[in-house]
């Protein structure tokens, strides 16, 4: 009996011992296929501590028999994330073999790669996304940004109007086919949709499009109401995707941080990535004073004040620093530390133009014109190509009684800066009271052809020229 339990014993542990060997095989062969789906680890050195360490645990999951997905998945949104864009594209690679039926990584891949200007391969990944989701609005949009690059108006078409099937007034599909009325020459087609967009949007989108079409249809008046009221936001922004922007979780790079706060429309998100950005990178001067700045502009005048004392410590040489400290200080009522902020500056920052204009400015303010003139002529010769301090120094000029020196300053002014609103204003004013109508009418008229003069200006300088020579110029 003994014996036959003992025989027994002995198979069990053979055939446990062949099952390991086999289970140890696979695994191995596992983490081998798993290996070569990853890619190199890059050159770190320039990055922040907190991303090394979190790379590091990262991919020793990657490597491991058990969270090997996981870990792959992660390190794609680390990689990309952060700017190391090979090897995210490496990534989705092998999560794209691991998960075939998982459309977020194509759709990542292929930001990537159109991105870049591969745009036949993204073309055909963001195809597959869209069939393995096709309620993802972003895709739609992505495809048919691509293709009407890739000059597929007919395709394009088809991506949009997809696209607004799943959301019917998405500003973005229908600005994509305004974009192919006005490559078709469908003025009317392209006026409407453009219409809707910019309306939708209050001209976030489509402002440029719209002012040159009407311009285009000979619709002058039109072009210059719009560019008189609306402002065009600067940057386009993509539509909103939340797969890619997820990635800004994983970001701990500081400069990518500050960009895309720049990019927020909501403030707290914006600050809650500046925070990590100076959290991540407490030395980085530029960080510090961009969430210094955006405190002062939401009204956090304490903590404004905070970030931008640590910049003034950080970098003493920063002129930009001194400027915004002592400004909240003088909003917080501190005159005193205000005016101690700007001397220290100057100290510090001897050839900053910004500091000297804000000494002229306070001098002017405490009644010392001679040594607000001195302040203002000194930012002149360290920023000549600009047309602020020659406004400024005008004025003070003007109120001084040296009007031969004020025109002669404005003129400047206008050298430095063609078609300054202040300047053409202070001009065609001075050409109004001493009744030289030929040159008033000429100041006017330049302000007329000058977007950025305000409704409000151009009205009182009418009512200024028709009160003293009798009728309208």
């Amino acid at each position: 009996m003994k014996r036959k339990v003992l025989i027994v014993l002995g198979s069990v542990l053979i055939v446990a011992a062949v099952a390991g060997s086999i289970w140890w095989q696979r695994a191995s062969t596992a983490r081998h296929q798993v290996a070569a789906l990853l890619p190199r680890p890059p050159d770190t050195s320039s990055m922040p501590e907190v991303f090394r360490n979190r790379l590091a645990a990262t991919e020793a999951r990657a490597h491991s028999l058990w969270h090997a997905r996981e870990g792959i998945a992660e390190l794609s949104r680390l990689y990309h994330a952060n700017g190391f864009i090979a090897e995210a594209v490496r990534c989705y690679e092998g999560l794209e073999q691991l998960e075939p039926d998982e459309p977020r990584w194509p759709h990542l891949h292929a930001t990537i790669l159109a991105g870049y200007g591969d745009i036949d391969p993204a073309l055909a990944l963001w195809r597959k996304v869209i069939r393995l989701a096709p309620q993802y609005l972003p895709a739609h949009l992505r495809l048919g940004d691509a293709l009407l690059k890739s000059n597929q108006p007919k395709e394009a078409a088809a991506a949009y109007e997809a696209a607004l099937k799943i959301e019917s007034n998405n500003a973005y599909a229908r600005l994509g086919l305004a974009r192919l009325d006005l490559e078709a020459s469908r003025w009317d087609a392209a006026r409407q949709r453009l219409e809707q967009v910019v309306n939708q949007t209050n001209y976030e989108l489509g402002y440029d499009l719209i002012v040159s079409l009407y311009e285009r249809l000979g619709l002058t008046q039109q072009a210059t109401a719009i560019r008189a009221r609306a402002k065009a936001s600067g940057a386009y922004r993509d539509a909103a995707d939340p797969w890619l922007d997820g990635l800004l979780d994983d970001c701990l790079e500081p400069y990518r941080l500050s960009l895309a706060a720049g990019t927020m429309r909501d403030p707290k998100v914006a600050l809650a990535l500046l925070r990590r950005a100076v959290e991540v990178a407490p030395e980085d001067v530029s960080v510090c004073f961009q969430l210094g700045t955006f405190l002062q502009a939401q009204g956090q005048l304490d903590d404004a004040r905070a970030e931008l004392e640590r910049c003034t410590v950080l970098a003493p040489e920063f002129a930009d620093g001194w400027a915004n400290l002592s400004t909240v200080l003088l909003k917080q009522g501190q005159a005193t530390a205000a005016n101690r902020a700007l001397m220290e500056g100057l100290k510090k920052c001897p050839q900053s133009p910004g500091l000297h204009l804000m000494m002229a400015r306070q001098n002017q303010q405490n009644g010392r014109v001679a040594e607000a003139i001195a302040e203002y002529q000194q930012s002149i010769r360290l920023r000549p190509n600009e047309a602020d301090a020659y406004v400024e120094l005008a004025n003070l000029y003007l109120m001084s009684n040296r009007e031969a020196d004020a025109i002669t300053v404005v003129k400047m002014a206008l050298e430095a800066e063609p078609g300054h609103p202040m300047a053409l204003g202070i001009l065609a004013y001075y050409a109004i009271s001493t009744k030289n109508e030929a040159e008033a009418s000429r100041w006017i008229a330049r302000v007329r052809n000058q977007p950025r003069i305000q409704g409000e200006q151009l009205s009182r300088l009418l009512s200024a020229y028709q009160a003293q020579f009798g009728h309208q110029p």
